[in-house]
């Protein structure tokens, strides 16, 4: 039986949910159903296929390795970090993922100390393929505790259950025990590090097989901040990566962080993966017949029966383009005509509706040299600004206003499409 308007509308949107990566990990039906290979040809408008390239820079690495994905919010990078889980050799390795919002306010500058704990916390609690005793592993996290001289209160030292259950709630609302592990840090990071590492080799000395973990740490892209907080945020991801370098490198597995695009320090040793919006448009502002069609392909996938026209009609070349190709924007458009009241397809009005809703959520927050640098992004196609603006440069690309296309072998930038009419107006007005 054919869905009604309403139940082809209700099963558009849940298809399209914002939390739709994370419940991925968590579903291999779900990957099945929605993934699209959007990496397959390597000189496509997605660029090239990352994933493979990580998978042989694990493979070719002796010993263990550390790795940054880069990247905008929105763009994709969990999804990929999925894939990558599914097609590691599980014969060779044991793939952890663990989603640092899980434990920590992404809003709120990072505790280092807090953090490296949270790694050790994260990776037993996630490791379900390693046949290890969870006994075991509570163990290990307290006596490391003890070890850093972290006293433990009797009430959150666990005899049952997940070590996240306690940590988790020490790590994110505990001040006092966040207080505890800053001062072990700073007391003697040397010790610190050591027993952090002593910590991982003993994990996995004890691992089944013989096989290497791929720790992935998922959502380090998300802290943000908000307003005022956003450069405190900031340079606590960036002191992370720069100063504690050497913690961050776990012993005798890989690493995947997914980083922000203004966390890689100059000079990291190991490889930095960047995932960009698909083009959807070429440097002279004509289509990219390829980005279009890549992700007409995922937005079909999702649709109930792969029908767009019967939400989008004629139109969904339009949407496409105003979201600048940005997964993370595509699917709110289209979720937010999904909620609409009217009769299918949407009319032109509609979707002039939520585009200006998603228009006003991405220029509300902007400043009068905001719109400077964007004026400037926009004439010249480049994003250079001198080194007092680089803050207010890299907010931009974290909230998507500025992006980053491949042209060839040449990276150019704009201005997302739905911000450039107002760019234009504040140019004018100037």
């Amino acid at each position: 039986m054919a869905l009604s308007d309403r139940e082809y509308r209700k099963a558009f949107y849940q298809a399209l949910s914002v939390h739709q990566g994370r419940s991925m990990l968590s579903e291999e039906d779900e990957y099945e159903r929605f993934y699209v290979p959007i990496y397959a040809d390597p000189d496509g408008p997605a660029g090239p296929d990352l994933v493979t390239e990580i998978i042989n820079a694990i493979d070719f690495t002796t010993g263990g390795s550390v790795q940054l994905l880069s990247g905008y919010r929105g763009a994709g990078k969990t999804t990929e970090l999925m894939r990558l889980q599914r097609e590691l050799d599980r014969e060779r390795y044991i793939p952890v993922y663990w989603d640092v919002e899980d434990y920590f306010n992404t809003e709120l500058p990072i505790d280092e100390g807090a953090f490296l704990v949270g790694l050790a916390a994260g990776f037993v609690d996630n490791c379900k393929d390693a046949d290890l005793p969870q006994d075991k592993l509570r163990k290990r996290i307290w006596d490391l505790l003890g070890r850093i001289d972290v006293d433990i209160d009797v009430n959150l030292k666990p005899t049952a259950g997940p070590v996240a259950l306690d940590l988790r709630v020490a790590l994110r609302d505990d001040e006092s025990f966040r207080a505890q592990v800053r001062k072990a840090l700073a007391s003697n990071r040397a010790v610190f590090r050591e027993e952090i590492h002593r910590f991982f080799k003993d994990v996995v000395a004890a691992l089944p097989g013989g096989r290497t973990p791929v720790f992935i740490v998922d959502s380090i892209d998300h802290y943000r901040g908000r307003a005022d907080a956003f450069d405190q945020v900031r340079e606590s991801v960036k002191s992370l990566f720069s100063i504690y370098a050497d913690e961050l490198a776990l012993p005798d597995m890989h690493v995947v962080y997914t980083v922000p695009i203004y966390a890689t320090p100059p000079g990291w040793a190991g490889q930095i993966w960047p995932v960009l919006n698909v083009k959807v448009r070429e440097k002279d502002g004509s289509d990219c017949t390829e980005g279009i069609e890549l992700l007409r392909k995922v937005l079909a996938r999702r649709a109930p029966e792969g029908d767009l026209g019967r939400l989008l009609g004629d139109q969904t070349d339009r949407v496409i383009r105003a979201s600048g190709g940005l997964f993370r924007d595509l699917f709110r458009l289209v979720a937010g005509l999904l909620l609409k009241e009217g009769g299918l397809p949407v009319d032109e009005a509609e979707i002039e509706s939520a585009e200006r809703k998603e228009r006003s959520s991405l220029g509300v927050v902007l400043s009068e040299e905001h719109w400077e640098i964007l004026s400037d992004v926009q004439r010249t196609k480049q994003l250079r600004v001198p080194r007092e603006l680089s803050a207010l440069a890299w907010e931009l690309q974290a909230q998507g206003a500025v992006m980053c296309y491949r042209n060839g072998t040449v990276d150019w930038y704009g201005v997302h499409p739905l911000l450039a009419p107002l760019v234009a107006d504040n140019s004018e007005q100037s």
